[in-house]
Order: C-alpha cells, then sequence, then structure tokens
C-alpha cells in the first residue's frame, strides 16, 4: 500500500514539473484532435526560415460517463495536457509536428487522481503549401498510446494524410464585414494508415483502421468568440476499406480571452457506426495558449482564431 501511494504521488510531481515547466513559456492551438493541424491550420506561411512555435492545452471533464482514460478503455478520464510543437525547418514547407497527449483518471483514489494514466506521443513530418485562396497540408506521422499506472494495452500506427484548407472569407470578403471581422474556415482530411499494428477501428478496441476522414468547421464572430465543429471517421480494413466503422464528432463553443489564450468548452461522442457497440463521450472544459519560442508571431488561422 505504501508503495502504491508513493507511486502516486511520484506521478503526481512529474505532472505537476512538466506543467510549470511549459507554463514558463512564451505563449497555435487545436480541438480534441490528438493529432493536431501543423501550425494550427493556417493558410498561409513562411517558405523560408526556422521557427518554433506551438499551444498547450490542458483542461478537465466537468461531465464524463464513458470516455475511459487508458488505451484498453478503463477508467474515466479526469484531466488533459496537451502539449503541441512546430519546429520548422524550411517555414512552414518542412515542419517537425509534435503532439503530446495526457490523460488522468478520476476513478482513482487521492493524488492518484491527477498523475497521468495515459501518455500518447505523436510526430512526423508535414508540408504545407497555398493553393489559390486555400492551403494543403500533406503529412506523415507515427502515434503510440501508452497506459502509464497499469495495463499492457498500446495502440500505435503510421499515418499518411492530406489536409485542404479554406477561408470563406478569402473568397467573399463582405463576409468579415458581416460577422464583424470574424470568419467560416475549416478543413478536409484524407489520411491512410499506412502502417497499423494495433489502433482499433471502433471504441471498443475493435478491428484495425485503415483510412481516416475528417471534416472541420468553425463560425468565428469578431476575433474573440467561435463556434466550432469536427467530425471523424474511420474505416476497418478488415471488414470494409472504404465505409466507416467508427465516427467521432465534436462540437465546441470557445471565446479568447486574450491574444494567446483561449478558452474552450467542447463535447466529444466517439460511435460505432457499422454494427453495434460501446460509445465514448464526455464533455471537457479546457484553456488553449499558444506561444512562439524563435520566430515571428503565429499568422492568422483558418477562420481568424486559434483552432
Amino acid at each position: 500500500m505504501r508503495a502504491h501511494v508513493t507511486k502516486h504521488l511520484f506521478l503526481a510531481r512529474v505532472t505537476a514539473v512538466a506543467l510549470a515547466a511549459c507554463a514558463a513559456l512564451p505563449g497555435t492551438t487545436y480541438a480534441l484532435d490528438k493529432q493536431g493541424s501543423a501550425h494550427g491550420g493556417d493558410l498561409g506561411g513562411s517558405d523560408h526560415g526556422f521557427a518554433l512555435s506551438g499551444s498547450l492545452l490542458f483542461g478537465a471533464a466537468v461531465y464524463n460517463p464513458t470516455y475511459a482514460a487508458r488505451p484498453d478503455n478503463t477508467g474515466h478520464a479526469l484531466l488533459r495536457f496537451a502539449p503541441h510543437l512546430d519546429i520548422d525547418l524550411i517555414g512552414s514547407r518542412l515542419s517537425i509536428p509534435i503532439d503530446i497527449n495526457m490523460f488522468t483518471d478520476r476513478d482513482r483514489d487521492g493524488l492518484g487522481k491527477l498523475a497521468p494514466s495515459e501518455l500518447d506521443v505523436i510526430a512526423g513530418v508535414a508540408s504545407t503549401w497555398p493553393v489559390g485562396a486555400t492551403a494543403i497540408e500533406f503529412g506523415v506521422r507515427a502515434e503510440g498510446d501508452f497506459p502509464v499506472d497499469r495495463g499492457t494495452k498500446t495502440q500505435s500506427y503510421v499515418d499518411a494524410r492530406a489536409r485542404w484548407m479554406y477561408s470563406v472569407g478569402a473568397f467573399a470578403p463582405k463576409l468579415k464585414d458581416a460577422l464583424a471581422g470574424g470568419d467560416i474556415g475549416g478543413s478536409v482530411t484524407l489520411g491512410w494508415f499506412a502502417v497499423n499494428p494495433s489502433y482499433a477501428a471502433r471504441p471498443d478496441n475493435t478491428g484495425r483502421a485503415l483510412l481516416r476522414y475528417g471534416l472541420h468547421l468553425t463560425v468565428s464572430y469578431t476575433e474573440r468568440f467561435f463556434l466550432g465543429f469536427d467530425a471523424t471517421f474511420f474505416t476497418d480494413r478488415r471488414k470494409n476499406a472504404v465505409v466507416p466503422s467508427e465516427c467521432d464528432i465534436t462540437p465546441e463553443i470557445g471565446a479568447r480571452i486574450i491574444d494567446s489564450l483561449t478558452l474552450h468548452l467542447a463535447y466529444e461522442r466517439d460511435m460505432p457506426l457499422d454494427r453495434a457497440g460501446i460509445s465514448q463521450h464526455f464533455v471537457l472544459l479546457f484553456l488553449t495558449w499558444d506561444f512562439s519560442l524563435v520566430g515571428g508571431e503565429p499568422e492568422t488561422t483558418e477562420a481568424g482564431h486559434p483552432i
């Protein structure tokens, strides 16, 4: 028992140190997708130069009847901490995006609720190119999802993806006047799980994902308030390579508190589509903080505010 409590204290201290270290960074954000867009979905970016930028996400599940705290679907997620970093080697034409995602489990006792129960690591290479008033991001990334405190279930893959990003205001300038400086923007994503030994095609961890379809829409009013919606679909290479086996939806509402700090309230629901099975859903209240360590200030994102 004493060793168990000591382990909880150690993990809690590791979390606190990580938070404090990242909070020391000087201040591009993304929604609940663990694999954030490079540069938060910027339509335009530098085609040269070295830069370091990114975002921090920290939030708590204010309502969570079913969303798991580990890859094996045990526990109930309580806290989420997710740093995102873009390392630009040749501006946005060649970047290394890195995402870290951690959950804690509300079902644990005492300080155990603050210690990580899951750690997800995602890294790869991305390249973003302007296409008229839009942009296309190409990328290859590897992800590994690992339990931290107990269990042996892990999930991993290497995927290739293309993401087309747009801003309606770029085609209809009067829209920004109607929205008091806001915009309507979004993206469409097609991804292929090129290597997938263990990443599931449904919330109950069955099947193996093959394709990823993604839709994102953001409507902003002024540069301060916004509504967002994400839908992500997976297909199962074992059952049907094209028709979705899972759908994850995430509506959200948010407001920019200051230039680099944004408050979000989001609801995520992950559902099987091709057969009966478990669903997972929760409501997350979270803050995102944009920062730039090297290079210029982050440019305006696809809908005029952090994604």
